[in-house]
This record gives structure tokens, sequence and C-alpha cells, in this order.
């Protein structure tokens, strides 16, 4: 079983890579895009889901939120033709799940509890972070 940072995949074995909402946590983040172009045949495609700090001086929000900036880092790691977009809509329907999440009854159900508390801190920072979709692609 591999990380972000060593897959354990042959170099150049992999048409694309997609990572949804996970690359923040990669320790640290640079080893785990350059990973991802390491993996990927020439002109292969990278997709990366995120959230990105819309002040990387905004302390509320954690450093690994802070320090995203697919759009300088997809190039840093060697690929090219990095775009990344907003999505908002993406952006309104988590926001619109976590106050959901809110409402409901918990009792004693640990994983109601568990998103609830998720949900707390997502709104707590939601309006200092913006949804993103990057995509990328190896040299040829």
């Amino acid at each position: 079983m591999g990380e972000l940072t060593a897959t354990g995949l042959s170099t150049a074995s992999a048409d694309a890579v997609l990572v949804v909402d996970s690359i923040q946590f990669a320790e640290p983040l640079p080893d785990a895009l350059r990973e991802c172009r390491r993996i990927l045949l020439p002109g292969g495609r990278v997709v990366v889901t995120c959230w990105e700090a819309l002040d990387a001086d905004d302390g509320r929000l954690s450093p690994r939120l802070r320090q995203m900036d697919l759009g300088r880092q997809l190039p840093r790691a060697g690929f090219v033709d990095a775009e990344v977009v907003d999505r908002p809509a993406w952006r309104l329907a988590e926001q619109a799940l976590s106050q959901e999440a809110l409402t409901v009854e918990v009792g004693d159900d640990l994983a109601v509890r568990s998103m609830q508390e998720e949900a707390q801190r997502v709104l707590a920072t939601f309006d200092g972070l913006r949804r993103v979709l990057a995509t990328a692609r190896a040299p040829r």
C-alpha cells in the first residue's frame, strides 16, 4: 500500500491520476505532486480537487489549507498546462450539507456527532476558502 508521496507504482505507469480532497494532507506536499508526475506517462493527466485559502495569511485556517496554491505548485512539480478553476456550485453544495448536518438529531450516533463536529469546523472558516478543480499534464 502506498502513500501520496510514495505510491509504490512504477515510473510512467499511469495514464491519469485523480486526487480527491486529500492532497493537502500529503507530507510534504511538493513530494506528493512530484510523485503524481513521476507515475504519469508522457502526456498523462492529473486532476486534483481541494480547498484553497482566499488569503494565505488567514490564521483561522489550518496550515495545510493555507499552503495550497495548485496554480503555482503543479508547474513546480513538473506539470504543464496547469489550470485551476473555482467550483462555486460545489462550494455551495458542501456548505448546504454542513448546515443540514447541524440540524440532525444526534442521539447516541457517533457518526452523526462526528459529522456535526466537522460541519462546525468547516462553517467556522468557510468564508476564507475557495473550492477548486485543478488539471495539468505531464510533458510529452
